[in-house]
C-alpha cells in the first residue's frame, strides 16, 4: 500500500509517499481503508520530534481517520468488515489502510461524510470537551480564543457561537482575523504587536468569562489578567513552543480557575460524559449547525507538501488528506 513514509525527524524534509506492506491488525485492533484524514499541528510535532511521546523512526504520521472497516482482529466485536467508523490511530492514518485500538474507533453516522468524521478526532473534540466540560461556558459569557485561526481555534470559534457566548478572537496579522470575523467571531484582536491585556480589558471591562488558550508563551499571562472574578482560564497547547509560566496571585486575586484539557486524560478520567460529548457533537456536524472551515484539501500523494504547510502555521483553519 502506499503510505506517507517520516525516516528522520530532525525536520520535514525526509516526508515521502513510499510503497510499504499493508497492516495486519493485531489482538483488540481493527484495519481501516482510509477514506479521509485530518492534518493536524500536532502531527508536524512528533514528524519533528519535539512531542511530548517520541515516535521512533520509520513510521507513518497521521491521527484522526474515517474509512471503512477492512478486517478484525482477534477479540474485536463492535464492528463488522464494510462498516463506516472514525477515531484516532495516533500514528499511521496517513495512508491507504491503518490499524487502530478497536476502542478508538466509533461509527460514522449516516449523515457525516468521510471529510467530516475525521474532523471529530482530536480536533472538534478538544474544542468541544473544552468549552462544554472544563470551562462549563453559558450562554452570554465572553470567550476568549488565543490561537483562533488554527485548527483547534477555528472550531472552537463555531463551538462557541453555538453554545450563545460572545467570541473574541485573538490571532496575529489582518488575514487570520478577517478569516476568524468570517467564521463568525463578534470580537477581534490582534496580538501580534500591541497590549493584549488591554485591549481584552477593552473589550471585556467586567473581564472574560473563559479563555481557551492554544498558544502559551507571551500571551497567557495578559489573558489571565484580563479574566472576571470567577473566569476559567483553559490551557489546551502551547503552539508557540513556550510554557507559560504566570503569577498564581492572580488566580487568588480574582477567584479565577486555570485548568488543563487533554483529550487522553479526560476520557479516562470522564468515560460517561466524553461519551455524550461524543454524540452531541457528530449531530452538530452531521445537522449542519457546525460548518468546519476545511480550507486544505490534500491526496495522498500530497501529504508531505500538507504537512510541510501545517508546521509553517500561516495555514488557517483545516486541512484534510482525501482518500476517496
Amino acid at each position: 500500500m502506499r503510505a506517507l513514509l517520516c525516516t528522520d525527524t530532525s525536520d520535514l524534509t525526509s516526508l515521502a509517499v513510499q510503497e510499504v506492506p499493508d497492516p495486519s491488525p493485531g489482538p483488540g485492533q481493527v484495519l481501516v481503508d482510509v477514506r479521509a484524514a485530518s492534518v493536524d499541528f500536532v502531527d508536524t510535532l512528533i514528524a519533528t520530534g519535539v512531542y511530548q511521546i517520541p515516535v521512533p523512526v520509520p513510521y507513518v504520521p497521521g491521527n484522526n481517520v474515517a474509512g471503512v472497516v477492512a478486517a478484525v482482529g482477534p477479540g474485536c466485536s463492535r464492528f463488522a468488515v464494510g462498516e463506516r467508523v472514525h477515531g484516532m490511530a495516533f500514528i499511521g492514518a496517513f495512508a491507504e489502510r491503518v490499524c487502530v485500538a478497536e476502542a478508538q474507533l466509533r461509527p460514522t453516522p449516516a449523515g457525516l461524510s468521510p471529510e467530516l468524521a475525521c474532523l471529530t478526532g482530536s480536533t472538534y473534540r478538544t474544542a468541544y470537551d473544552a468549552l462544554v466540560s472544563t470551562a462549563r461556558i453559558e450562554p452570554g459569557e465572553d470567550l476568549v480564543i488565543l490561537g483562533a485561526s488554527g485548527a483547534v481555534g477555528s472550531a472552537a470559534i463555531g463551538i462557541g457561537k453555538s453554545l450563545g457566548a460572545r467570541v473574541i478572537a485573538c490571532a496575529a496579522g489582518a488575514a487570520k482575523l478577517e478569516f476568524c470575523r468570517d467564521l463568525g467571531a463578534d470580537e477581534l484582536v490582534d496580538y501580534s504587536g500591541g497590549d493584549l491585556k488591554r485591549a481584552l480589558k477593552e473589550l471585556c471591562p467586567k473581564g472574560a468569562g473563559v479563555v481557551l488558550d492554544m498558544v502559551g508563551g507571551p500571551f497567557s499571562e495578559p489573558a489571565l489578567r484580563a479574566t472576571g472574578y470567577g473566569g476559567r482560564f483553559v490551557v489546551v497547547g502551547f503552539a508557540t513552543g513556550e510554557i507559560a509560566r504566570v503569577p498564581l496571585n492572580l488566580v487568588l486575586l480574582k477567584g479565577s480557575t486555570v485548568m488543563g484539557y487533554e483529550i487522553g486524560d479526560f476520557e479516562r478520567h470522564h468515560s460517561d460524559e466524553a461519551e455524550a460529548n461524543r454524540r452531541a457533537l457528530e449531530a452538530l456536524l452531521t445537522d449542519g449547525t457546525l460548518k468546519p472551515p476545511v480550507t486544505g484539501r490534500y491526496r495522498l500523494d500530497q501529504a508531505a507538501e500538507a504537512m510541510r504547510t501545517v508546521a509553517g502555521r500561516a495555514k488557517l483553519g483545516l486541512t484534510v488528506l482525501d482518500l476517496t
